[in-house]
């Protein structure tokens, strides 16, 4: 393995657990509630909950794109190579 792909592991695995031991607001929705209740607008917490929303559901297909993208590459260079 190269020593690059190495470093990159190690910072896939750190930020992964990095983002498990991250703790979040487990009130964010009830927050969200009142202060719409109260009149309020939810400016700001309800443009977080919009763009977590986004992240959630690209991260799948940005993943799924970037393996399908990685292995036609490696097919091409390997066709390439191989004539």
């Amino acid at each position: 393995m190269k020593p690059w792909m190495k470093s990159l592991f190690v910072a896939a695995v750190v930020l992964v657990l990095a983002a498990a031991l991250a703790s979040a607001c487990p009130l964010c929705k009830d927050a969200l509630e009142d202060q719409t209740k109260n009149g309020g607008v939810p400016n700001e917490l309800g443009r977080g909950f919009y763009y977590s929303i986004l992240l959630m559901v690209s991260a799948p297909f940005a993943v799924v794109g970037g393996l399908f993208f990685q292995i036609r590459r490696n097919r091409r260079r390997a066709a390439g190579a191989g004539a």
